[in-house]
């Protein structure tokens, strides 16, 4: 491969200060290096708790991680907004509940030009699309399902791994939730794109390849996708992506 290819990762600290630590270690640790790791840190609301700020600022390697603390929630969207900023050629988005095995930049790496895709550790396949639900593939891939080869997907999660410059993608139409979806929307648009959505392998018998090492963590009672019924806006979400061109891997 040459010289290690750059990445820039975006860590999005929101209301599980107690991991923040070992994610930015797990990060740290990779096989292959990050060149900057940022963290983007929204105020969580005070119905989920107020946690102090220093959390996010006195931790170790905390000299080693960029900061942009905002005393406001500005949702899920701006991970996004900021990934063309930095100056990585790939950039890499974790959710603050995901800890990667220290392999998971060389897995990625080792499937995203030859494949053309963004690499997710949990991925959908939706199998129907109407009267209100969304039905999924069981189990999901990724570490859910164990794949030992790479699958593609409708839709990734937990981490995304992408080419700097897909970043532009996202915004070539405005997403039909800001609060929920951002994933199913960046996927989409990368689809209409030519660039596919996957999974690479998370063999049981080596975590070291996995992107999240702890995925029971996502949950918890914080978690976006379970705090309230979120079945009416996610139809929503994949409906507006559908209607506008985006073609799911099985429908």
């Amino acid at each position: 491969m040459g010289s290690s290819p750059s990445i820039s990762v975006i860590l999005t600290a929101w209301n599980r200060p107690q991991y923040l630590e070992e994610q930015v270690e797990a990060v740290l640790s990779q096989s292959i290096l990050p060149h900057e790791v940022v963290l983007w840190y929204n105020q969580p609301s005070k119905r989920l708790g107020v946690f102090n700020k220093k959390q996010h600022l006195d931790f170790k390697n905390a000299k080693r991680v960029k900061k942009i603390i905002c005393d406001y929630n500005f949702g899920i969207t701006p991970r996004f907004s900021i990934a063309p900023c930095l100056d990585g050629e790939y950039i890499c988005i974790f959710d603050d509940d995901t800890i990667p095995g220290n392999r998971w930049f060389e897995n990625c790496l080792n499937h995203i030009d030859q494949k053309k895709c963004m690499l997710g550790t949990i991925g959908l396949r939706y199998l129907s699309v109407e009267n209100g639900t969304v039905e999924t593939e069981k189990p999901r891939m990724g570490w859910e399902a164990n794949n030992e080869q790479i699958e593609f997907v409708d839709l990734v999660g937990h981490s995304w791994f992408f080419r700097r410059e897909w970043a532009k993608f996202f915004w070539e139409e405005d997403p039909a939730l800001k609060i929920f979806g951002e994933d199913i929307h960046f996927c989409s648009m990368l689809s209409r794109n030519g660039i596919r959505s996957a999974c690479p392998p998370h063999p049981v018998s080596d975590k070291t390849l996995w992107g999240s090492i702890a995925p029971e963590r996502g949950v918890d009672k914080v978690a976006i996708s379970i705090s309230k019924d979120r079945s009416r806006e996610y139809y929503q979400a994949v409906q507006h992506e559908i209607k506008r061109g985006y073609k799911p891997v099985l429908l």
